[in-house]
């Protein structure tokens, strides 16, 4: 009986946003907004990107968790989302795991 060990896997890091003001994270923050928007029937709008993080995910793309600012008519508040995609994809491909409003 021959036994294969196999390396063992890093624990995902999760790595701060540089500017969260850059492209990539812009359109994240904006699908996130969109989509929860669209899923709960809400007039949600996309603000600003307040903070973010990244990490490389399991089995390959990349988990984005950002702090958004969105508005509904004139009020607004801070919403933390968990986003998973491909950079570069369709957006089809994008899921929105989780938007949850901050309460301060």
């Amino acid at each position: 009986m021959e036994i294969l060990l196999l390396p063992s896997v890093p624990p995902a890091v999760w790595v701060p946003v540089q500017n969260p003001h850059e492209l990539v994270t812009r359109h994240v923050a904006q699908f996130a907004v969109l989509m929860y928007s669209l899923a709960r029937r809400t007039d949600l709008r996309y603000v600003d990107v307040v903070r973010g993080e990244t990490e490389e995910a399991v089995g390959g793309g990349t988990n984005y968790r950002l702090v958004v600012v969105a508005a509904a008519g004139s009020a607004t508040a801070r919403y933390e989302c968990l986003v998973w995609g491909v950079p570069g994809s369709r957006s089809d491909t994008w899921k929105l795991r989780r938007f949850r409003k901050i309460h301060s």
